[in-house]
């Protein structure tokens, strides 16, 4: 700042130097936190993709898992389908779950094949094992999965493994 000696140090006001040195580190700020706000819009944005993908394979794997829990008379053909009979309605009905398409389809009772994952998550494989069932062992469904979603132009893949043991419904009540 600038005093005018002859008027008892009266202030005169910035200079042009501080002027410019004030506005450029308030635009070097303002440019720092925008970008930090950008960044973490983007970084918040790829996190809520991936949860819902995350969210979407674990809810699908849930259902396949409870109708094959509830099944019985398992067929599984060529690794990508297994086919059984659940119990919907008060009645047996035949069931299917196939890979196809880069998703997998639910079919139960002749109703037309429906998608069970959501659009934004592509099914890469998918596997169904039958395991054990000689001798008194129980028989276990094993499911393998991989899918993948795609956020921003980069790929996020996921792997999901587990296995079913039907309960046998139909062991326990003759009346079925």
């Amino acid at each position: 700042m600038r005093y005018n000696s002859h008027k008892n140090n009266v202030l005169k006001g910035f200079t042009l130097v501080e002027v410019l040195v004030a506005t450029g580190i308030f635009m070097m700020t303002v440019i720092v936190l925008s970008q930090i706000y950008i960044s973490t819009t983007r970084a918040e944005k790829v996190a809520y993709s991936i949860l819902n993908a995350d969210n979407n394979i674990r809810n699908n794997l849930e259902i396949i898992a409870r109708a094959i829990r509830m099944g019985k008379d398992f067929e599984i053909l060529d690794t990508k389908k297994i086919c059984f009979k659940y119990w919907v309605d008060n009645i047996w009905q035949d069931t299917c779950y196939e890979f196809k398409d880069n998703n997998i389809f639910q079919e139960i009772g002749g109703s037309l094949p429906e998608a069970l994952f959501d659009p934004t998550v592509e099914v890469t494989e998918a596997k169904f094992r039958l395991q054990g069932g000689g001798g008194n062992s129980q028989i276990s469904i094993i499911i393998l999965l991989e899918a993948k979603t795609t956020v921003r132009e980069e790929a996020y893949n996921f792997r999901a493994e587990t296995a079913v043991t039907p309960r046998n419904v139909h062991l326990f009540f003759s009346s079925f």
